[in-house]
């Protein structure tokens, strides 16, 4: 039976309902792509650019540090003080650590030399003057003797020359004769002669007496002086503090020998007390006198007051400074070493911390996130310390971008969340 032809409408419009769609003829069809419709779960979500960052806002503020240096601790009045004669020691007067009055023996010397030397200028200075009050009643007494024969002299005399006036008197009358005239006139000269021979002899006496009254006079001085160079070398024999002070060491024992200048003991005079260390010359300039400055020994804790910091730095490029050390002096060494404390200005500025802070060619510059953008604001540094940074050319309140990630770049976009790196 002959077979019955379909329509070609027909025929086309199975081959377009078929699975594989598309092209007949056995050819392979291009899948449908779907349309979605409503909301679509599954689809991906739409990419960011954004860089997340932390930031905190810049402040002013003054960037200071603590400065612990070592420090050489002297006193002003510091004295070995020596022997001034030698001798054995017998005693000492005072222990180390000691303090003690200006004068106060501290060690003693034997002495039994020095007054046995003593004792004997003295009784020189009994003996001359002895000597001399001797002299002086002598002599007093040989110028009455004078002194009478002379008026004898003179009243023999004076008797003498009435005799001799009346015997020429008779000779002239013819009482007596020529005889008994020349007797008269004889026994006058005899009176003018003994009367001379007494004025010599009372005024040899009074030169000689002037002369050896002199001499003893000068002995007397002489003997006198000996007795205070004795009473000098027995003082020397107590080694005595030249200033009041405390006794520091001492360098000799009961027994030993201690020659003329040797030192036997050292003194130093707390109150002169001073620490000596060495700043940089901007330190320098903050450390006027009367700075409070702290300084520790031995778990202690003592107050210094700066006096001097005006010296030329040194070939190590810093400035000796000396500071007056209040109290301590019975336990701080003098020559030991101490430590010195103090908070020093490095300068003032927006105070940032120190990795936000980048440097690109030399030239220091931050990031700061305005408007969900990362801007780079050049700045200069003013000082930096402990993690902070004091910078100029930055307005204060700024949201400086800290820590800085590796990509920030200037103008990049940001998320910025507060509280990034360390307050200043």
């Amino acid at each position: 039976m002959a077979r019955r032809l379909l329509p070609l409408s027909l025929l086309l419009l199975l081959a377009a309902c078929s699975p594989g769609g598309g092209q007949g003829g056995g050819g392979q069809t291009q899948p449908q792509a779907s349309t979605p419709t409503g909301n679509n779960l599954d689809a991906a979500p739409a990419k960011t650019t954004a860089l997340a960052v932390r930031t905190l806002p810049a402040r002013p503020g003054t960037l200071t540090v603590e400065r612990t240096l070592a420090a050489t601790l002297r006193a002003a009045r510091d004295s070995n003080v020596a022997a001034q004669t030698s001798g054995t020691v017998t005693k000492l007067l005072a222990d180390e650590g000691d303090r003690v009055r200006a004068g106060q023996v501290v060690v003693q010397l034997d002495d039994t030399g020095a007054r046995q030397a003593l004792e004997n200028a003295r009784l020189q200075v009994r003996q001359a003057q002895i000597n001399l009050d001797q002299t002086r009643t002598n002599t007093g007494q040989a110028t009455a003797s004078l002194q009478a024969a002379v008026q004898a002299a003179e009243a023999s005399l004076q008797k003498a020359r009435q005799d001799a006036q009346s015997a020429a008197d008779l000779y002239r009358l013819g009482g007596i004769s020529q005889a008994d005239l020349t007797a008269a006139r004889s026994a006058q000269a005899q009176a003018e002669s003994a009367l001379a021979q007494a004025r010599n002899n009372l005024a040899q006496n009074g030169r000689g007496g002037q002369g050896s009254l002199a001499l003893l006079q000068a002995q007397l001085e002489s003997a006198q002086a000996g007795v205070r160079q004795a009473e000098e070398n027995l003082t020397r024999t107590g080694v005595k503090a030249p200033f009041a002070g405390v006794v520091v060491s001492l360098a000799v024992e009961v027994g030993e020998f201690a020659g003329q200048g040797s030192p036997v003991f050292r003194l130093v005079d707390p109150g002169t007390l001073k620490a000596t260390f060495n700043v940089t010359p901007q330190d320098a300039r903050a450390l006027t006198p009367g700075t409070g400055l702290n300084l520790d020994y031995g778990g202690q804790t003592y107050l210094a007051v700066v006096q001097d910091a005006t010296g030329v730095a040194g070939s190590d490029r810093l400035v000796p400074v000396t500071a007056r050390v209040e109290g301590g002096g019975k336990t701080l060494p003098v020559g030991g070493s101490a430590q010195v404390r103090y908070r020093a200005t490095l300068g003032s500025g927006v105070l940032v911390p120190s990795g936000a802070v980048q440097t690109d060619g030399g030239e220091n510059a931050v990031y700061v996130a305005e408007g969900g953008v990362a801007r780079q604001v050049p700045v200069t540094v003013v000082a930096e310390a402990q993690g902070r940074v004091a910078v100029r050319g930055l307005n204060t309140g700024a949201q400086v971008i800290s820590p800085v990630p590796p990509s920030l770049q200037d103008g990049a976009r940001v998320r910025a969340t507060p509280g990034g790196g360390e307050a200043p």
